[in-house]
């Protein structure tokens, strides 16, 4: 549903900020106001996105080395894998490591090496998500580290893995709408650095 409701809003294109200006009546106050909000929260989303791009290639050159240096087999297509999986948060790195860690047995034929290519990727992916994704959401879109993790419970409650995957922007529009509306400010002061 969440795949359709993505693509059917891009086919919209910017009908539905057309619209909402329109909502917001004949004042061009109100209007510019609007316009600044949906601006913000394109801004915010496009630097989040950038940043996820930025830290998932991190990850998957640092499993390429990782991976080389314990001679994975196809340590390449293992952190092309990591990276891609890493935009899932907590699942897809422990599903990265389960695969790698498959993949090493069968490959060396020992547990030891099996548990240590698995640890290494959830090191790395630890690693990356804990301190670099933090560090760059909380400098990217000024936000409370604390509020995000909770923000990611709470979609990932409400909607399993696409709550994870869209709790970040949910959180991110919520902050930028709550910072420009005067009744929200305490929102935005308690989402906020």
């Amino acid at each position: 549903m969440v795949i359709f409701l993505a693509f059917f809003l891009l086919a919209g294109g910017d009908t539905f900020k057309r619209k909402l200006v329109r909502l917001t009546g004949p004042s061009l106050s109100r209007r510019k106001i609007t316009i600044t909000i949906l601006n913000d929260i394109n801004d915010s989303i496009q630097k989040y996105m950038f940043m996820l791009l930025m830290t998932n290639l991190l990850l998957g050159l640092l499993s390429w080395i990782a991976f080389n240096l314990i001679g994975l087999e196809n340590a390449g297509a293992w952190a092309v894998a990591a990276g891609m999986l890493h935009v899932i948060p907590y699942v897809g790195p422990i599903f990265t490591a389960a695969a790698t860690g498959m993949a090493a047995f069968m490959q060396f034929d020992s547990f030891s090496m099996a548990l240590l290519v698995a640890g290494v990727s959830l090191a790395i992916a630890t690693l990356v998500g804990t301190f670099v994704t933090t560090w760059m959401t909380g400098k990217i879109a000024k936000m409370n580290a604390a509020a995000v993790f909770v923000s990611l419970l709470f979609w990932a409650w409400l909607w399993g893995v696409w709550g994870m995957l869209l709790g970040i922007p949910i959180i991110v529009i919520l902050k930028v709408v709550s910072q420009h509306v005067e009744q929200l400010q305490h929102v935005a002061e308690l989402l906020g650095e």
